[in-house]
């Protein structure tokens, strides 16, 4: 009788394990599916467009785990095994940016991007600081951390598994075709379950500014050219803010606007991209930085040099769709213009004003201001 009870009881311990185990063919990877979807708001990409690509890095129990680059800008897909998570993204990948440089990428903490030096031999130094190119569009973002359990992977791929093979199986002949349907639909509907979504939301990181100089005699210029020192060079992009190291920006792109014609009164406007102020900081009258001003005149050769303290003259604006923050600088006004260069003669029988052939400075890079 003893030895029959136990027989029993081990014939019901057979049974209750037989029934909480799955064969273990089922699972024959321990991963889990993750999808990261970028949710692109309006206002975070220039003009409202998308990227091409993105470039995900992820993190995995405090060290580097792996990175993936998409065309799949909106969602991407990727199996990962048990552990902690973070990740980060950014757009395109660091090889399609000629500009920027991209430092320390399978470092959560220490990820940036750092600014190309410029070829550019005449702007005005302050110190050490190096020219810098300007940067190009870039957003990153960041999410929020995730877990994979072991019990998860089990889960996932048990389920995943059966599915496989119950498509595989659709195609032959069978009375229970329906009953497979419905099979499939039920563990499609477990995988689903199952699967791990992570939203990031990219922004970019990069910002403008915009300088406008009032100027008399505004039609004796012929190009402008101009730097400002004290910019950040650096910006971590898990950290959401620029680094120390400063940087010179040049300033090209001028466009002049006439506002008083008969008093030849007018002003300039200069606009950069930028990564904004080093230490994520604010405009402080504490901040000992210039803009450094050259204007070449309509005769091609006088050329007139003028130097600005910028320091809390610069205001922080609401951005335009698609940057981070906008960087505002006047000098002068209509009133009271902030430059003066004096009046030339054009030679060669030439009016005042713009002309659309210029010669090149004797250093560096003509650029010509429109009319």
């Amino acid at each position: 009788m003893r030895k029959r009870m136990w027989i029993l009881i081990l014939a019901l311990l057979a049974v209750a394990v037989g029934c909480e185990r799955r064969p273990l063919e089922m699972i024959y990877r321990s991963t889990v599916r993750v999808i990261v979807k970028c949710i692109w708001q309006v206002t975070a990409y220039p003009e409202g467009n998308t990227p091409s690509g993105v470039t995900m890095y992820f993190f995995r129990d405090g060290e580097y785990y792996t990175s993936i680059t998409t065309a799949s800008v909106d969602s991407c897909e990727v199996q990962l095994p048990e552990g902690h998570y973070r990740m980060y993204m950014i757009t395109q990948s660091p090889e399609e940016y000629w500009r920027m440089q991209f430092l320390n990428m399978t470092s959560f903490e220490n990820a940036a991007t750092t600014l190309c030096t410029s070829a550019a031999t005449w702007a005005t130094r302050d110190g050490v600081e190096p020219i810098v190119e300007n940067p190009e569009v870039l957003c990153a973002g960041v999410s929020d951390e995730f877990d994979i359990s072991v019990k998860q992977t089990e889960e996932y791929q048990y389920y995943y598994t059966n599915l496989k093979k119950l498509k595989a199986a659709v195609g032959a002949t069978s009375t229970r075709a329906g009953d497979i349907y419905d099979d499939i639909s039920y563990f499609e509907e477990r995988v689903e379950y199952y699967t791990i979504r992570i939203p990031v939301y990219p922004q970019n990181i990069v910002s403008q500014m915009y300088v406008t100089i009032y100027s008399d005699n505004a039609d004796m210029l012929k190009s402008v050219r101009a730097s400002t020192s004290g910019m950040a060079r650096t910006f971590e992009l898990t950290q959401n803010t620029t680094a120390g190291d400063e940087a010179i920006q040049i300033i090209n792109d001028w466009k002049l606007y006439m506002d008083d014609a008969d008093k030849y009164i007018g002003h300039i406007d200069g606009l950069i991209t930028t990564f904004g102020l080093p230490n994520g900081e604010h405009p402080s009258a504490l901040r000992d930085s210039t803009l450094n001003v050259s204007a070449l005149l309509v005769d091609g050769k006088t050329v007139e040099d003028y130097v600005f303290n910028t320091g809390d003259k610069i205001q922080l604006l609401p951005a335009n769709p698609g940057y981070r923050g906008l960087y505002r600088l006047i000098f002068g006004s209509v009133a009271e213009p902030a430059i003066h260069p004096p009046r030339v003669d054009p030679g060669g029988g030439k009016k005042s004003g713009m002309d659309a052939t210029v010669d090149d400075w004797e250093e560096g890079e003509t650029v010509e201001i429109p009319m």
